[in-house]
């Protein structure tokens, strides 16, 4: 699995604590967070350092029981949590939900700065024109109409949905399709374990980028391809309760 891509420790935790935690009060403790993400290559001391460092930026709090730590998010790291779940969870957006729209900016305008002055979750295709997924943000003196056409050019494509964001996903798929007919693993730590692996995968290149891509390519795209297997393999490997791995 460590092959998909490359693995930030702090971010594996992140996915971790996001996925296991459904209530802001819920804890994990130190050991079971190690048990978890030992089998991604990840050692007691990295975790350590990463968890140090989630704690400085306000991710993580520590309790200490006895000589025992367990860990929880704070009100931020849980706002964040929750903000993300529909992304990571969801199904692929529907374009009647969010529209999208081809932005062209005015004659004098430099490239860097039509790049600069788009909204979140936009795609420059020219050096003036881009698209937007909703019309917030879009300066009041550019040029703004709904786009509608599905039959989007290849050169389109790529700009939607760079290539090496597309093989990522491919990779992914490619990994986590041949599990969905393994015989699940009798050990729960381990069936959890293998699901938090693909779990974080999946959210480090979904996280990557906003809406437009599945509301321009529809199912035509590498993503959503890989969402199908995602979502199927975390309903297979289901999350375990809290309790269960103490």
């Amino acid at each position: 699995m460590a092959s998909v891509g490359p693995i930030k420790v702090w971010s594996v935790v992140v996915s971790v604590l996001g996925d296991l935690m459904q209530s802001a009060d819920d804890t994990l403790g130190a050991s079971q967070l190690d048990a978890l993400v030992a089998p991604m290559g990840i050692n007691n001391q990295a975790l350590r350092v990463a968890v140090h460092r989630l704690r400085n930026d306000g991710w993580v709090d520590t309790q200490r029981q006895g000589r025992r730590s367990r860990y929880q998010l704070t009100a931020r790291g849980w706002a964040e949590t929750e903000r993300v779940r529909p992304d990571i969870y969801g199904a692929a957006p529907q374009p009647n939900g969010k529209c999208v729209f081809l932005a062209v900016g005015p004659p004098h305008l430099a490239a860097p700065d039509f790049a600069a002055q788009l909204p979140k979750d936009s795609v420059v295709l020219t050096s003036r024109s881009g698209l937007v997924a909703g019309r917030d943000g879009i300066p009041l003196d550019w040029l703004c109409a709904p786009y509608e056409d599905r039959s989007m050019p290849d050169w389109g494509k790529a700009a939607v949905v760079p290539e090496s964001l597309a093989r990522e996903y491919e990779a992914l798929r490619a990994i986590v399709e041949p599990l969905l007919s393994l015989p699940m693993p009798s050990e729960g730590l381990e069936c959890a374990a293998l699901r938090l692996a693909v779990l974080h995968h999946w959210r480090r290149l979904r996280l990557r980028h906003g809406a437009l891509p599945d509301l321009v390519l529809g199912e035509d795209w590498a993503g959503a391809r890989c969402r199908l297997v995602v979502l199927e393999a975390l309903s297979r490997f289901a999350r375990p309760e809290l309790s269960a791995l103490e």
